[in-house]
């Protein structure tokens, strides 16, 4: 039967099988919430008979006092038409209040039906003594039926009073026996409760293990699938409805997949092997042109180059030419400098030694006309930098920046560390140019010096920026390291 049971749910469609436990839970708890409702409305009901009672007794008290303090107004010599008015008024209520106060052999207990026919037939005799109380004119003896009244409202205050005590006990026990049956009832929401409980767990269990761990089940392999991994064992399947087809429909995929998978990775290997005899093949030719641009520039003899500029460095010291010697000197070691093609990443240090023979080449040239200031860290000489990034920087300020500056020129080259990085900084006091308009012109013709410096600190993790004003001058700052931001290049031709 269990069995059965089994089969028939794991064929059930998913909708039923919700509709059926959101049902059932919905059930429960619209029993839990009826049994709770039920015992509120008893409870309201016997309270409300207990304190409607006490408000009655209370009422007809308050009522019959206020009669008594008008019937004290009315007796008084200077009693009006108006202190009549009122005590007749006050009579009404009392009678009003009388009403609610009938005895009934059905719902009141033997005691308080007998205090409150006492009451009534104590009121009856009251209401016919006082007519004749009220037929006496202001000018006759009233002393005697007053005293008279005042004896029987006593007795009737008495009674009512006996009655206010004999409720006040009984709605005591009325109490203690709504109390013991909230406690019953109490226990038996809470083994309802309990009951519930247990069964809304196990409608979510059952619900997890049929819906919610397939569906587990079917994620995690296809994240398996999402990741890479293709062979992964196929999933059980244990019902036939939505979820259960879902499962068979995504083993037979999975199943594809794995035999595209394992055939285009024989269709790669055999890509990748032609690949690598074409990667041979390119490499052979390279070196092939390599080997020929070596042979191209072997013709240059740069050894000669530097041999003759020392043998005439020698002549010029020899013929006492010091200056001569020391420029000559000077543009040997850059031609030196410039030809070695075996490094393409230098010290800051060797930057900076290289800038100085270039300056001492163009203060001779240029004398006091232009200023150069190098100011350097010694600490910072040991950085690695791309080969040739402050001479043509340098260059580019002579050339443009100062072309049109009689005098009063001036280069500053400064290193420094800085919380973006290892900044070097070349500015110039020459015409510049305004930025904004160069671009919104579409941009002049861009330095290919500092094209060449920003695409080369690009790929060695740096960044250049430009900054120019016309009038002003320029400003190029290469920053080492940082968050290598796409470089601001706006250069002069």
């Amino acid at each position: 039967m269990r069995k059965r049971l089994l089969q028939t749910w794991y064929h059930t469609s998913i909708r039923a099988k919700s509709t059926f436990l959101v049902g059932m839970m919905l059930i429960m708890t619209w029993l839990l919430v009826l049994m709770v409702t039920l015992r509120l409305h008893d409870f309201s009901g016997a309270s409300s008979i207990i304190m409607n009672d006490y408000l009655d007794i209370t009422g007809f008290l308050d009522a019959f006092s206020e009669e008594n303090v008008s019937l004290e107004a009315y007796i008084r010599p200077v009693s009006t038409e108006q202190t009549r008015k009122e005590y007749l008024s006050a009579i009404e209520a009392t009678d009003r209040r009388l009403q609610e106060l009938q005895p009934s052999r059905t719902g009141d207990l033997r005691q308080e039906y007998m205090l409150k026919q006492a009451i009534c037939n104590a009121m009856e005799y009251y209401r016919k003594s006082q007519a004749a109380f009220l037929e006496l004119g202001q000018e006759e003896d009233l002393i005697q039926p007053y005293l008279s009244l005042k004896t029987q409202s006593a007795y009737i205050d008495g009674y009512t009073r006996d009655l206010l005590h004999s409720r006040i006990v009984q709605g005591g026990e009325q109490w203690h026996e709504i109390e013991e049956t909230n406690w019953r009832n109490s226990r038996r929401f809470m083994w309802f409760l309990s009951i519930t409980t247990a069964v809304v767990v196990l409608i979510l269990t059952v619900f997890n293990r049929s819906v919610l761990r397939p569906l587990a089940a079917l994620g995690w392999a296809a994240d398996q699938i999402r990741d890479g991994r293709y062979d992964a064992p196929p999933l059980s399947v244990k019902s036939g409805d939505e979820i259960g087809r879902t499962i068979q429909s995504f083993n037979l995929m999975q199943e594809e997949i794995r035999r595209t998978i394992h055939a285009l990775e024989q269709q790669s290997e055999m890509e990748q092997h032609l690949l690598e005899k074409e990667v041979e093949a390119a490499q052979m030719q390279r070196k092939l042109q390599e080997i020929r641009f070596a042979q191209l520039q072997s013709q240059i003899k740069p050894h000669f180059l530097f041999n003759t500029l020392s043998t005439i460095a020698a002549l010029a010291r020899e013929e006492g030419a010091p200056l001569s010697e020391n420029l000559i000197l000077r543009l040997s070691s850059f031609f030196r400098y410039s030809l070695e093609s075996g490094e393409a990443i230098v010290t800051l240090g060797r930057e900076l030694q290289l800038l100085q023979d270039y300056i001492e080449l163009q203060e001779t040239r240029y004398g006091d006309r232009i200023i150069f200031e190098v100011m350097a860290d010694p600490a910072l000489n040991g950085t690695k930098v791309p080969k040739f990034i402050l001479q043509p920087l340098v260059e580019n300020s002579i050339v443009h920046g100062l072309k049109g500056r009689p005098e009063s020129g001036r280069i500053r080259v400064r290193t420094r560390r800085t919380r973006r990085g290892i900044t070097i900084t070349v500015t110039d006091n020459g015409c510049g140019f305004n930025v904004s308009e160069n671009l919104s012109a579409g941009g002049r013709r861009q330095s290919v010096g500092i094209a060449n410096i920003s695409e080369r600190m690009r790929l060695n993790g740096g960044r250049v920026n430009v900054f120019s004003m016309s009038g002003v001058g320029t400003s190029v700052r290469i920053i080492l390291g940082g968050d290598g931001n796409d470089q601001n290049i706006s250069g002069r031709g």
